[in-house]
């Protein structure tokens, strides 16, 4: 299934992940999502209202009932106040199946470092980056990274609220100075 050129089948796990069935139904609920499942806002990310700071994030608006999509989000780019850009949308019911926020983005040669996705509510981490799943294309290239909605530890769902969503530029491989260019989808059906 292709979403915004994206392929989100065969997500993959990081070796450390602990796989439960939920987190398992969650992953294959995300690969197998209907892209007709809810109505597809599309916006150019430098157009945002923001400044894409952890106090100022770029705003996606309500997301629920639809999907949102920040196309060409600038890359993020090592050094201090490069490597972090923050978005905030908000819900207005829980989240249901298949609910996913995160990134899709293309590497090549140059830029090794993908998009990682973490998602607060105010000043406490919900996701972490390690809670990402990732996805890849029909020759194995890494192309996203992104945050299941649905299967939180103890809790279940995502609950209604303003969530910031933080996207970041991991400090491996060392060798790679910036990410590509990348898109921000936040799915709420």
């Amino acid at each position: 299934m292709k979403r915004h050129g994206t392929v989100l089948h065969r997500p993959l796990r990081k070796a450390a992940a602990v796989l439960t069935p939920t987190t398992a139904a969650a992953a294959m609920t995300l690969a197998l999502a209907s892209s007709a499942a809810a109505a597809t806002y599309q916006y150019d990310c430098r157009r945002l209202t923001g400044a894409g700071t952890y106090g100022n994030p770029l705003a996606l608006g309500n997301v629920t009932g639809r999907t949102v999509v920040a196309v060409n989000c600038p890359p993020l780019t090592s050094g201090a106040g490069h490597a972090n850009r923050y978005f905030s949308f908000t819900l207005t019911r829980p989240a249901r199946v298949p609910s996913y926020a995160g990134a899709s983005f293309v590497l090549n040669r140059t830029q090794k470092s993908a998009v990682n996705p973490s998602l607060a509510r105010g000043p406490y981490t919900v996701l972490h980056t390690s809670a990402g799943l990732w996805t890849y294309d029909r020759s194995g290239v890494f192309n996203g990274r992104y945050l299941p909605l649905t299967a939180l530890p103890g809790s279940g769902v995502l609950p209604a609220g303003t969530y910031r969503l933080n996207m970041q530029k991991l400090d491996s491989p060392l060798r790679s100075l910036s990410t590509p260019w990348f898109n921000v989808v936040v799915a709420a059906p």
